[in-house]
């Protein structure tokens, strides 16, 4: 029996592997994320717990083990939205359709949990990021917001649940 590639919904029991891949996310692209690699060092099990808590959390599984993470949580005043976020997966795998697998199981989970849009942010420059979202139906915002912990500037993007661009 072959072992293929499958998403699944992070349970209690996966904060290990949630750490694991933060902590490789954090190293490979420190400027993608809102946090940093020592804030995510520290956490604990209570807090990965917490993590995944207010949402939901998807692994992407490869023959050679946890790939790839995305977690979502609904937005704090609009129960439509659902940002998207720690969206991840690693360097050997990219271009495989590992992302586009992540992505999906978010959507259907926003989906069924009464959302109607996908939002994000994107690091302006982060010009691969920014393909593989417009590729998957996001679309700028127009709405940009300079990233307290360095600067940076974040674009926001956002797609509907069902994959239908805003008008």
């Amino acid at each position: 029996m072959s072992f293929e590639r499958f998403v699944r919904r992070a349970a209690l029991g996966d904060e290990p592997i949630l750490r694991e891949l933060r902590l490789a996310a954090l190293s490979d692209a420190p400027d993608a994320f809102g946090s940093t690699y020592e804030r995510e060092m520290a956490r604990t099990t209570s807090d990965w717990q917490r993590w995944m808590s207010p949402g939901v959390t998807f692994i992407l599984y490869e023959p050679a083990g946890a790939r790839g993470i995305v977690a979502g949580m609904h937005d704090d005043t609009d129960p439509a939205v659902v940002h998207l976020m720690a969206m991840w997966v690693h360097p050997e795998i990219r271009g495989s359709g590992g992302a586009d697998e992540l992505v999906t199981a978010l959507a259907a989970w926003a989906q069924s949990a009464g959302a109607k849009w996908l939002r994000l942010k994107v690091i302006q420059g982060n010009d691969r990021a920014r393909h593989f979202y417009e590729r998957m139906g996001f679309r700028s915002t127009g709405h940009e917001a300079v990233r307290e912990r360095d600067g940076l500037i974040e674009a926001e993007m956002e797609r509907s649940v069902d994959h239908s661009v805003r008008k």
